[in-house]
């Protein structure tokens, strides 16, 4: 998973930015967010340095994108 912080100076822009970013290739789903953060990825790949070089080298490099967080799921279950 990784957070991203938009810049929120023109009204809308976060959604563009997300949108822009969900296109890519490997992301599973994107969802916006209220509070610290604008949107939450879910990033498939078969190899932890594919998804840092990805973060570092595109998602941080697209105009609008402040910060981001990446979490890495270390075990994922769907729970009833």
């Amino acid at each position: 998973m990784v957070k991203i912080a938009t810049q929120t100076d023109v009204c809308g822009f976060s959604r563009a930015v997300i949108e822009k970013i969900g296109k890519m290739k490997g992301i599973e789903k994107v969802s916006l967010l209220f509070g610290d953060f604008d949107a939450i990825l879910k990033i498939s790949m078969p190899k932890i340095h594919e998804i840092e070089n990805m973060v570092m080298e595109e998602i941080q490099m697209v105009e609008g994108v402040e910060s981001t967080l990446t979490l890495l799921c270390v075990d994922e279950k769907i729970i009833d």
